[in-house]
């Protein structure tokens, strides 16, 4: 899984989350260091979990490359916008999915295992 979010607290914790799920996790604070890796090893990866407001390269323009990188791959956003804005966000892109900030982490781990093909763990 790829996680690209700009909070340092927040990649962090979910980097630690996922890996305590045996997820293999490559997490960038920079969506431009992100593609960079991205471009190399896309199809390494299930999911992309994404934060949409981000300094230097928001999110629509960070998904569009991931996209045209790899244009199977799940990409989710990780926001802490309001509900009806990342409702507009998903049909405008057709991304595959949100959840917002804060959230549960049941709620994170159903979304993501789901959106890679993989069984819901328990939890």
């Amino acid at each position: 899984m790829l996680v690209i979010d700009d909070d340092d607290a927040i990649r962090s914790m979910l980097k630690e989350l996922l890996e305590s799920y045996k997820c293999v996790v490559h997490a960038h604070a920079s969506p431009l260091k992100a593609l960079e890796m991205f471009t190399r090893e896309g199809k390494n990866f299930d999911v992309v979990l994404l934060d949409y407001y981000m300094p230097h390269m928001d999110g629509a323009k960070t998904f569009e490359w991931i996209r045209k990188i790899n244009p199977t791959i799940k990409v989710l956003l990780c926001s802490g916008a309001d509900e009806l804005r990342l409702r507009q966000i998903q049909a405008q892109y057709k991304v595959d999915g949100y959840i917002r900030k804060p959230f549960r982490t049941r709620e994170l781990i159903s979304l993501l295992f789901k959106a890679a093909g993989r069984p819901v763990p328990a939890l």
